[in-house]
């Protein structure tokens, strides 16, 4: 399991005229010149809980653009990482963190994927041969192999983990996705 620490950005924009206020959670992703860049994914996390205080301690606690102003609360948040998904050009193969060697190096292991029995491909004309309409709903059955061979994963400048096998991406739970449309 690797541990990442983020920070939940609560924006409330206040109108100044009717003083009526409107508030949205999302994540913190950057920031430049004294502004605050948010997003509703999880895109940027950070090694260490110093290293995300840090940054809120630079960060602006509200912005003005009349007649608009925003005040940001922040939050650290944990998540717990079990996963490192192999992320191919569409397609997706489940790997499980097996050991966290340093805070940029993990040990993964394949995790092997079956096709739920009573999900089927839609497929319609078109395309090649055909093309499959529901393949964003599809249902895996997931099984560890204790046995099975480690690789592994070092962090890359691009926030990625990169192994022998290519790109990996955190996640809290395996995830398969075979793309039946490429």
């Amino acid at each position: 399991m690797l541990k990442r620490y983020i920070i939940k950005v609560t924006e409330i924009l206040t109108t100044e005229e009717s003083d009526r206020s409107f508030t949205d959670h999302r994540y913190f992703c950057s920031s430049r010149s004294n502004r605050v860049e948010t997003t509703h994914d999880i895109t940027t996390t950070f090694a260490t809980f110093e290293e995300a205080r840090d940054i809120i301690k630079q960060l602006p606690a509200s912005s003005s653009r009349s007649p608009y102003t925003t005040t940001y609360v922040y939050t650290l948040d944990t998540i717990d990482y079990t996963h490192a998904n192999h992320v191919g050009y569409s397609d997706v193969e489940p790997y499980e963190i097996v050991r966290v060697v340093s805070p940029k190096t993990i040990e993964l292991r394949q995790v092997h994927a079956e096709l739920d029995p009573n999900w089927k491909p839609e497929i319609v004309s078109g395309g090649y041969a055909g093309h499959c309409t529901n393949q964003h709903t599809q249902k895996w059955n997931y099984k560890s192999y204790p046995d099975g061979g480690v690789i592994r994963a070092r962090m890359r400048k691009d926030g990625y983990f990169h192994s022998a096998s290519g790109r990996h991406s955190l996640n809290t739970e395996p995830r398969k996705f075979h793309d039946y449309n490429f």
